[in-house]
């Protein structure tokens, strides 16, 4: 079986680290397979890839290059399987197009009613042709994986008609590499309570939430340190981050936060020197940190959404999107029940085991390959009961 992937979009963020980990699952199956990436995409050298100067594209001038010029790649490769992992597909594939849906806002309500207001119409004409295009896809690929229900069941939303050609495949973390470190951190043991929050940043992460939430506990007598893995330079390329890079600067500059990027490799450690993660974000199609973080044996507090619920189930305590007081509360309960501490890691760390193992995504992500070329259904993971 010969398989091509489309991983153009892999630029940054965990796109690109979802498809350098695939990559090594890959080669150690012995998979056919051809990966074309933009040129900024950083890996080691792979006889597999192949680099397209594709990356200050516009959404409409990548959607007609993949039409016209992509075609005619895919045409001369000639694969069983052509698997676009992020968002956009052929309309008239030559070879059997498995498309991988994965930015879950543009059909999110929540994400639309809150967090697009003050985007400008600008925003409002690119997610709109954006939308357009990724339904367009989904429409014409062969089969859809969404990596949560959530995700799916927004998508349907807007195009009800793709759910029976849809399955969910959620994605997973090498649980080898984040597990409980074996002399773990004890709760507060340098007197200071350490968050972490591990994210790229977007408006609707709400890394402010964090500096808030630090302020009012160090006022209230809980001593509380912030660390975000986010680059002061992320906040000041991207629209709409005026609130947050202004809390943000000055939580830093009292030391109450500490900002910096952190290489892949460095995750685990900087998981396992930490009491409790924390997750504002409001809206996400998975969430790689949270399952990074409960196998990590953390306890977590994050904000209340289907997502996040539906990855971390009874390994956190939840809090109202966006609201400080909630996040304070679910940290003062976390300081105050070391029996509630204990069980929500043991259950993040059995459920990440169970349920999002890197290498049963990519089980489930080959039996579909193998499904579709052989004209079989692919399965789909069942909803949690």
């Amino acid at each position: 079986m010969k398989v091509l992937v489309n991983a153009l979009s892999a630029r940054m963020g965990g796109i690109v680290t979802y498809t350098n980990n695939l990559l090594d699952a890959f080669e150690r199956r012995g998979i056919d397979v051809t990966v074309f990436v933009p040129n900024e995409f950083t890996t080691r050298d792979r006889a597999s890839i192949r680099r397209l100067n594709i990356g200050g594209y516009s959404s409409a001038r990548r959607f007609l290059w993949e039409q016209t010029s992509w075609h005619q790649i895919v045409s001369q490769i000639k694969p069983d399987i052509l698997f676009s992992s992020a968002n956009f597909g052929l309309l008239r594939s030559p070879a059997k197009q498995i498309l991988l849906l994965r930015e879950g806002g543009l059909f999110d309500p929540f994400y639309l009613a809150n967090m697009t207001a003050t985007q400008g119409l600008g925003y409002v004409a690119n997610r709109y042709l954006r939308r357009k295009l990724m339904l367009w896809s989904a429409m014409r690929a062969d089969h859809i994986i969404t990596p949560t229900h959530a995700m799916r069941d927004s998508l349907a939303l807007w195009q009800p008609s793709i759910l029976g050609k849809c399955t969910v495949n959620p994605y997973g973390t090498i649980n080898d590499m984040f597990k409980p470190a074996a002399r773990q951190r004890q709760w507060r043991d340098d007197g200071t309570l350490r968050m972490l929050y591990v994210s790229v940043y977007y408006p609707h992460k709400v890394p402010s939430l964090i500096c808030q939430a630090v302020d009012r506990l160090n006022e209230t007598g809980l001593p509380s340190h912030g660390r975000i893995t986010m680059s002061p330079t992320e906040l000041g390329e991207m629209s709409g981050s005026t609130f947050d890079q202004i809390l943000i600067d000055d939580a830093a500059s009292r030391g109450i936060i500490t900002l910096g990027r952190h290489a892949y490799q460095a995750l685990p450690d900087l998981y396992n020197s930490h009491d409790v993660f924390v997750f504002p974000s409001v809206s996400e199609t998975f969430g790689h940190p949270m399952a990074e973080a409960m196998s990590s044996g953390m306890p977590l507090a994050v904000a209340d959404t289907p997502v996040n619920r539906e990855i971390c189930g009874d390994a956190a305590l939840y809090f109202e999107p966006f609201s400080v007081s909630g996040l304070v509360t679910a940290i003062r309960t976390l300081n105050a029940d070391p029996d509630l501490r204990r069980r929500l890691s043991e259950n993040g760390r059995a459920r990440a085991v169970q349920r999002f193992g890197w290498e049963d995504h990519v089980d489930r992500l080959v039996d579909t390959f193998e499904a579709m070329a052989a004209g079989r259904a692919p399965s789909s993971v069942p909803a949690e009961a």
